[in-house]
């Protein structure tokens, strides 16, 4: 099944609490989000989208999370590279 999803949320057992993330396609970043919607404000981070495919994610998301955020990058994405480098060619218009 194929989701349209491009944001998530996930309990964190470290912290007791949640952790998040949104993918801007036109923006090519994922913003990382600790806590959302804390009184105490949310701590974010942002990665790029080729980072995120040819590294690792900033956070540990659940594998199925993760699993959702590569497939979801990887359905808009004209992806090349033959040294198994990931570069991102051209976004794909959402």
């Amino acid at each position: 099944m194929q989701s349209n999803a491009t944001s998530w949320i996930w309990a964190d057992a470290a912290s007791g609490g949640v952790k998040g993330a949104r993918i801007d396609m036109a923006a090519g970043f994922i913003e990382w989000v600790d806590q959302p919607g804390c009184a105490c404000g949310d701590a974010v981070a942002r990665q790029t989208i080729a980072d995120f495919l040819a590294k690792a994610p900033f956070e540990s998301p659940p594998p199925d999370v993760l699993s959702e955020m590569r497939d979801a990058v990887n359905e808009r994405c004209l992806l090349t590279g033959p040294t198994g480098v990931v570069n991102i060619r051209e976004f794909k218009g959402l």
